[in-house]
């Protein structure tokens, strides 16, 4: 695969708390596999009228506080190049509101995927999406990889969720595209309303000749050939698609999982996640969601 086929510059969108080091982490080795720029683009909060002294421009310069854009730039610059003193880095900060920011500083930019951390609830030993990872995830037309598991190698597996459509088929194609050396699997799952009423075993049986079948269909409109087809490996279930994934997380190795998005305007925000949603809060580890470009409405 050629360098082309990558993308030529990473985004990393952090708050420059702990929560996001292992965004960090990946995103530098992403960066590093890929020989792509990687951009880090971090929020601050507007400033205020004034300090403890008074108005800035009313004291003296050396009692005036540190600006706070070029505080945080020497800041990400600094452990940037502690982590990766040969990586090629942009560093972009702004004012205003954190998801607002890195939307408007990637549209400007232009890369091709778009990394971040997880907020976690250490009382309840759980990790949960922030504002700004719920807002990116509803507006933004581009990749975006949610991290989570420690950045220790590069991913040697992932699992593709798919319904069978186009928009699950463009998340195949990309994720198969930036991780070619992956070993990939397809997972398909759906909770068959009145299956107990219908005969359960028989049901399963159907649902899982279906799936095998569409899953081949699936992969050959995906342009796999046959021999790579083959050595995907199909988990093809019946029952709840997030709770099925999150007992696969847990029994199966570290690994990736895939889900594309279908997009679309007011009633896309207001339901993102029906499935999605609740597929990115089951599973314990990294997430990439790709967005459809024929069905994203701006």
């Amino acid at each position: 695969m050629t360098k082309d086929r990558f993308p030529k510059r990473i985004a990393l969108a952090t708050d420059l708390s702990h929560r996001c080091d292992r965004a960090l982490d990946r995103s530098l080795l992403l960066a590093t596999a890929w020989q792509a720029e990687l951009m880090v683009i971090h929020a601050l909060a507007p400033p205020e009228n004034a300090t403890l002294f008074g108005r800035p421009d009313d004291v003296p310069s050396w009692r005036r506080p540190p600006d706070p854009i070029r505080a945080a730039r020497d800041h990400i610059y600094r452990d940037l190049i502690r982590e990766n003193p040969s990586a090629d880095i942009t560093v972009q900060v702004e004012t205003g509101s954190p998801a607002e920011v890195v939307l408007t500083a990637a549209k400007q930019a232009g890369p091709g995927l778009i990394v971040t951390g997880v907020a976690r609830d250490e009382l309840l030993a759980r990790v949960f999406l922030g504002d700004t990872v719920e807002r990116l995830i509803r507006k933004s037309t581009i990749p975006i990889l949610i991290v989570r598991d420690r950045a220790f190698e590069p991913y040697k597996s992932m699992l593709v969720t798919t319904d069978f459509s186009q928009s699950s088929r463009v998340a195949l194609e990309w994720a198969v595209r930036m991780f070619p050396d992956a070993a990939l699997s397809l997972f398909h799952a759906d909770d068959v309303p009145f299956a107990g009423y219908l005969g359960r075993s028989e049901v399963e049986r159907q649902f899982e000749d279906f799936g095998k079948d569409a899953a081949d269909k699936f992969l050959a409109e995906a342009g796999l050939s046959t021999t790579a087809a083959q050595q995907v490996n199909r988990v093809v279930e019946h029952g709840s698609p997030e709770a099925l994934l999150r007992d696969y997380a847990e029994k199966s190795r570290r690994h990736l999982t895939v889900v594309g998005t279908h997009g679309g305007g007011f009633i896309y925000e207001a339901l993102i996640g029906s499935t999605a949603r609740k597929i990115i809060d089951a599973v314990p580890g990294d997430v990439l969601l790709v967005p459809d470009p024929a069905k994203r409405k701006t």
